[in-house]
């Protein structure tokens, strides 16, 4: 249980400290750990790099002022702690396969490194199977489109994408399954990334065939490959759709829902899939 208390202590540390010079080491002495037992138990429970965690959140971090303020992108690279204005379009590029400034000028999306959440509750901790994210924000638009229908959307093999290629390759699919989507949908709706290969889109629908449009719309690239490193990697999406209830669901009720949803289209194996209608 103290493992525990020490992860959702270190989540909120990285979360205070993204425009400050941080590091692993800082983090591990402000939570009361050795680097190592720190770097094992977040790997152990979240399957993923503390260090590597920690410099996406901050490029996200600095990806969502890039969006949606009018600062620099000088300004945006020292004030999340960049060496420079080119070591941060570097780290971006690499990230999201196009430079700061292109990005601001087609993209309105930037959440692609959400933070990770682990709840503890009385007499043990509930975490599920997969990686979970904060979704605070997703909930709070939901709560104001009741009744409308959602696009909740799955990378399909990203794992064995990750297990063939690296993970540098599944962090370009992950982009690039971003960008397709935000390409897709109107200005006036919403995408959040809701899991490790699992995104969900606010259409604001009240017509289920419009959702179902839009569906196809995005997975009629299904198939198109991604390039890496010279290699060809093909990136397809199911995507569910459901509806959201006009009684109102619980924080929990609601990312469970949308994992269902998603869960729902694997399990029938189609690309697109209606599931409330």
């Amino acid at each position: 249980m103290r493992n525990l208390t020490v992860l959702v202590a270190a989540l909120e540390v990285i979360e205070s400290n993204l425009q400050e010079r941080f590091t692993v080491e800082d983090l591990a002495k402000q939570c009361y750990v050795s680097v190592s037992c720190l770097q094992k138990l977040f790997r152990y429970v979240f399957g993923f790099p503390v260090g590597e965690y920690l410099l996406k959140r901050r490029l996200s971090a600095a990806t969502h002022d890039l969006v949606n303020t009018k600062k620099s992108i000088t300004n945006i690279a020292l004030t999340y702690r960049y060496t420079s204005p080119e070591a941060f379009s570097r780290a971006f590029i690499k990230f999201w396969g196009i430079s700061p400034s292109a990005f601001r000028k087609k993209h309105r999306f930037s959440e692609l490194f959400p933070k990770f959440e682990l709840n503890l509750e009385k007499g043990g901790y509930n975490m599920s199977p997969r990686r979970k994210v904060d979704i605070t924000d997703l909930y709070d638009e939901l709560k104001k489109l009741s009744g409308t229908y959602v696009l909740c959307a799955d990378i399909c093999n990203l794992s064995q994408t990750n297990d063939t290629y690296g993970y540098a390759a599944g962090d370009l699919i992950i982009a690039e399954t971003a960008r397709r989507i935000d390409s897709a949908i109107s200005d006036n709706m919403l995408m959040f990334r809701i899991g490790r290969d699992e995104f969900v889109v606010l259409t604001g629908y009240n017509n289920v065939k419009d959702a179902e449009i839009l569906a196809q719309k995005i997975t009629a690239l299904n198939g198109n490959p991604v390039i890496y490193e010279g290699k060809e990697i093909p990136l397809s999406m199911r995507i569910g759709i459901n509806r959201i209830p006009n009684g109102g669901l619980s924080y929990k009720e609601t990312l469970d829902k949308m994992h269902d949803t998603i869960e729902k289209v694997k399990q029938d194996g189609v690309f697109v899939g209606i599931l409330e209608a």
